[in-house]
């Protein structure tokens, strides 16, 4: 098995929608399909199916860690940063 741009296929984008209930309404219209992040999966909608991705297909994502504007961090809060960014490189590595 291979990846879906590796196998010459390129998604065209008819729709797009801010509200996961209504990407998962086109879906289920029959209009398209659409990416449901794993943490969603179980409150999909029961009338749809969820098959996993190739590992050479999963996206990339952005992941922040909020913190209060203005407010300078505490020193657990440096430290809980840290630990971030520590183990965010040894995933993309």
């Amino acid at each position: 098995m291979h990846s879906a741009p590796a196998g010459g296929f390129r998604p065209r984008t008819g729709f797009v929608a801010a509200d996961r209930i209504a990407e998962q309404g086109f879906v289920a219209a029959g209009l398209g399909v659409t990416l449901i992040p794993a943490l969603a999966a179980s409150s999909a909608r029961a009338d749809l199916a969820l098959v996993p991705l190739h590992p050479d297909d999963t996206p990339r994502r952005r992941v922040y860690a909020a913190t209060p504007h203005g407010i300078a961090p505490s020193p657990a809060t440096l430290a809980f940063l840290a630990l971030l960014v520590e183990v965010a490189a040894g995933l993309t590595s």
